[in-house]
């Protein structure tokens, strides 16, 4: 059974994770390959060499080709062989590799798992905070989590876990973020799911307390969702009564790739549009934003992942509150894109 969508744009990593040496990745059970050229394109092939298999992350980069590191073949970004260094020098007929469609955008790199040649860069998610815009300043990470990326799709679909996971770091108190004191408003555009949730006269939270120094503040938390797993949360705080968008935003990103079935990678942005340029307020953002990732989120995720058995989530019959219809509503998405890629390559 097919379990991964292939068609689709997934996030490797953020620009500065690439310089003058490649680096691997395993995405969708592949091993990946990153390198830059001698213009600084991005490249990106098979991770593993023809020839005996070693990883080619662990060659070098020289010009515009990747060098094994263990019998010196070199790649081109096309992922021909441009050189055998052995004997008279003759290409055996095998040693090429395949290349992936890459796309370097917003800061973050991006690759096409499906038929190269057939990604439409302008389905990327719009990163517009990152990448050093204008007006923002932005801090990124990455983490690995040992779970099925869905399950984090879900953590991120569904904001009220904030309230008991996240009480000092982004979550809203209680009395502001359950039944009638929390609006919520969900809907779907094509492919995309939207989970939008409003938390009016609250306190602001701990994240957004160093930028906003009032004790009452309307909070607007969206989410946006589009496949595979690229997320953004639009989130502000605005005085009481006042529209959203007028205030202290502190949009991010949340780009969840899966490595293999049972974990992934989450490379994550956090931006704000106040205070630019004050570097000890961007790493204390960074740092609060990477705690509730890591310590909070991360470890409840991979306990679930756990307490799951390798069954299949709905096989394990879960109980569905109101505010899980945007993660179970990806989840189906998701599973007709996956049937549906399966169908068309029988």
């Amino acid at each position: 059974m097919q379990r991964f969508l292939r068609s689709s744009w997934y996030c490797t990593g953020w620009s500065s994770d690439i310089s003058d040496k490649p680096r691997g990745i395993k995405i969708l059970d592949e091993d990946i390959v990153l390198f830059r050229t001698s213009e600084g394109k991005i490249a990106a092939l098979n991770g593993r060499c023809p020839h005996r298999f070693a990883p080619l992350s662990i060659g070098c980069v020289k010009g515009d080709v990747i060098e094994c590191g263990y019998h010196g073949l070199q790649f081109d970004r096309n992922g021909t062989c441009t050189l055998n260094p052995h004997g008279e020098g003759i290409v055996p007929p095998r040693a090429h590799t395949k290349a992936f469609q890459v796309e370097e955008r917003d800061g973050a790199l991006w690759i096409w798992m499906g038929q190269p040649g057939t990604g439409d860069p302008s389905d990327i998610l719009d990163l517009y905070f990152t990448g050093g815009k204008s007006g923002w300043e932005t801090a990124t990470g990455y983490l690995k989590i040992n779970s099925d990326y869905q399950l984090v799709i879900d953590n991120l679909l569904d904001l009220t876990h904030g309230t008991y996971l996240h009480p000092t770091t982004v979550g809203v108190g209680a009395e502001h973020s359950t039944g009638s004191a929390m609006k919520y408003d969900f809907k779907t555009e094509g492919n995309v799911v939207h989970s939008n949730c409003t938390f009016l006269n609250s306190p602001p939270t701990a994240l957004f307390q160093p930028f906003y120094d009032k004790e009452r503040c309307d909070i607007y938390a969206f989410m946006r969702w589009q496949p595979a797993g690229s997320l953004i949360l639009d989130i502000s705080a605005t005085d009481v009564g006042q529209p959203k968008g007028t205030g202290v935003m502190l949009p991010s990103c949340h780009l969840i790739v899966p490595e293999t079935e049972n974990s992934c990678h989450y490379f994550w942005a956090i931006a704000r549009n106040v205070e630019l340029g004050d570097e000890a307020k961007t790493r204390a953002m960074k740092e609060a934003v990477a705690y509730a990732f890591e310590v909070e989120d991360e470890p409840v995720i991979e306990a679930c992942q756990k307490m799951m058995n390798g069954e299949e989530f709905f096989d394990l019959e879960p109980a569905i509150l109101s505010t899980d219809v945007a993660g179970i509503q990806a989840r189906r998405i998701l599973s007709k894109l996956i049937a549906r890629e399966a169908k068309a390559h029988i």
